[in-house]
């Protein structure tokens, strides 16, 4: 399996991620939080053997300063993915505390914010890997373009959370969690802009050709 596939496998893993952490928060499923907290290891591990294959790749081939670049812009793109994944799990702590204290915080409102900004930001990543993985430039471009659609949603929720606290002051702690899973989704969105950005450097004809050339004969479990 070569290096580009491991990291589109990654990609999916953290998107997967992500995902479930929000649909946790907003479903109260703690024990489905939980679970996303402790497989932590899993993400590392793909971004270990990423890491190991290109070292190895180095090793073996001596590859040239345009290969060289290439090799790093890969495992770029894993370090960008194993932050989403992080992402993730940051959320699902979070989540948990969003469900303990008062019964009478609106937060099926804070949830709807929270699904908004999870849609773009996840969107944003899948169309980046979408891009790397078929090397479509415009489509990497017009992810960046999006970063500032994730930042002005990001400004909305904020003042929709103030509203709330300006209605119930004791909701203050509630909302300044829920900023932090916000902080977390526009972060998710910043990763997801580096990896469209790295699409330009791995479209080059003579990185591709190395791109395909890689193997991995690592399993991760």
């Amino acid at each position: 399996m070569h290096l580009k596939m491991r990291v589109l496998e990654m990609g999916g893993l953290a998107i997967d991620r992500v995902q479930r952490a929000v649909d946790a928060l907003v479903a109260d499923h703690d024990e489905e939080a939980h679970e996303i907290i402790a497989s932590d290891e899993r993400i590392n591990a793909y971004h270990r053997s990423i890491e190991d294959e290109a070292i190895a790749l180095i090793a073996r081939r001596q590859p040239v300063a345009s290969d060289l670049r290439l090799i790093l812009a890969i495992t770029k793109v894993a370090l960008d993915l194993e932050r989403i994944g992080h992402g993730g799990k940051k959320i699902a702590r979070l989540g948990l505390e969003l469900h303990q204290g008062l019964s009478n915080v609106p937060l099926a409102s804070f949830y709807r914010d929270v699904r908004k900004m999870a849609t773009i930001a996840l969107g944003m990543v899948r169309e980046a890997l979408d891009s790397l993985d078929r090397q479509y430039l415009e489509g990497a471009a017009a992810v960046i373009r999006r970063d500032d659609d994730i930042d002005s949603e990001f400004h909305l929720a904020m003042r929709d959370l103030l509203t709330y606290v300006m209605e119930d002051p004791r909701w203050l702690k509630h909302a300044i969690q829920t900023v932090f899973v916000l902080k977390a989704l526009e972060r998710v969105g910043d990763h997801a802009r580096n990896i469209a950005a790295a699409v330009p450097r791995l479209t080059r004809a003579e990185d591709r050709a190395l791109v395909r050339a890689s193997a991995s004969n690592t399993a991760v479990s």
